[in-house]
């Protein structure tokens, strides 16, 4: 299929594009600070860029998929004290998440992929996506990039966290022109349990990083981007290469 984002269909095209694709993937992500080198976009980039090459390579394999338009604002309550940040309450995304599921499954697509890329929203996803998988047969599936990857990226970087070596190279691979690598500094902050405080963010992110990003460059994000979406496209067709 020659147009796969939704955006950019006309809405006969859509209902023509329906009747062939059970699958639509969904970009989730959050406008949010992430140290100072790194865009607040960053967590929007990343997964609309594996979208991409997730349904670059499902084509090519003979499967076709929808990109949906990328939900930019998502739940931030931890880095909230950075300016930038733009948090939505957990009730209000996970509402507004599973409204936009409903309406997909309405469309009669039976296949939902939330490709998120922020760990601040894994909880509403889940609450949301439990919701409508109970009103209806669909199947929603929660991908965590930089979790659910956790193998494949540690064999590229040394460590991971947030505006880290690996999501810097990530961004040096898709939006080279919007990183400050004089402004990468980091290093990683940890608690044995987890502390809910409205200015924590000060704590565990210190200047909105938790790693040392200054090991960072364009080949790791490449290599990144590269297993990450192989990786997806391969639970998505199994690992015979049958269709699923």
């Amino acid at each position: 299929m020659e147009n796969v984002l939704l955006e950019n269909m006309t809405w006969p095209e859509f209902d023509e594009a329906k009747k062939k694709i059970d699958t639509v993937i969904i970009p989730v992500g959050s406008v949010e600070a992430h140290g100072r080198h790194l865009p607040l976009g960053t967590d929007v980039f990343a997964p609309v860029e594996i979208a991409r090459r997730v349904e670059k390579k499902l084509r090519k394999r003979g499967k076709d998929v929808i990109i949906a338009p990328p939900i930019w604002y998502g739940h931030s309550f931890v880095l909230d004290v950075y300016p930038g940040t733009i948090n939505v309450s957990a009730d209000a995304f996970k509402a507004y998440i599973a409204e936009i599921l409903r309406e997909f499954a309405r469309e009669g697509f039976r296949k939902l992929l939330l490709l998120n890329g922020h760990g601040g929203n894994h909880s509403p996803l889940i609450l949301a996506a439990e919701e409508v998988a109970g009103e209806f047969e669909v199947e929603i599936w929660l991908i965590n990039w930089w979790i659910d990857f956790r193998k494949e990226i540690l064999e590229v970087c040394s460590s991971q966290g947030h505006a880290g070596e690996d999501e810097t190279s990530v961004i040096l691979a898709i939006k080279p022109e919007l990183v400050k690598m004089k402004e990468a500094k980091g290093e990683r902050k940890t608690k044995r349990v987890r502390v809910i405080r409205k200015d924590i963010g000060f704590e565990l992110f210190p200047e909105g990083v938790n790693d040392d990003p200054r090991g960072a460059n364009r080949k790791k994000g490449e290599a990144i981007l590269e297993k990450v979406s192989e990786g997806i496209v391969k639970l998505l067709v199994g690992e015979d290469g049958q269709s699923y």
